[in-house]
């Protein structure tokens, strides 16, 4: 999905007596929420931010990055966990290593 219609939700780990139900988990959620899925979780980023249609594609794609290490390095969150919950959004797939675990090619390179 894009990243435009990806809702991230989260628990911070340190939060486990307010939410023990989702402390230290992460799930991206397509937009919108109509089940309310994200409402499970504290923290919420993506789609779920007004401002997000307002940033340019690069700005956009930096918030992604952003957010990615404020909800390890800040939160807690695994970053495997992380990395497998993002692997949902295109942008993120199209921009982490080419020999990382589902990594993918936007426009896939040519074969010989």
């Amino acid at each position: 999905m894009k990243q435009i219609d990806a809702i991230i939700a989260w628990t911070p780990a340190r939060w486990a007596e307010l939410k023990p139900d989702t402390a230290g988990q992460v799930v991206v959620l397509p937009a919108p929420d109509t089940a309310g899925e994200a409402k499970r979780y504290m923290m919420r980023a993506g789609a779920s931010s007004s401002a997000m249609a307002a940033l340019s594609e690069e700005a956009r794609i930096s918030r992604l990055f952003i957010d990615f290490q404020t909800l390890v390095v800040r939160d807690g969150i695994d970053p495997q966990a992380a990395h497998r919950a993002f692997l949902a959004i295109d942008e993120y797939r199209f921009r982490i290593a080419p020999d990382t675990e589902g990594a993918e090619f936007e426009d896939p390179p040519e074969e010989d």
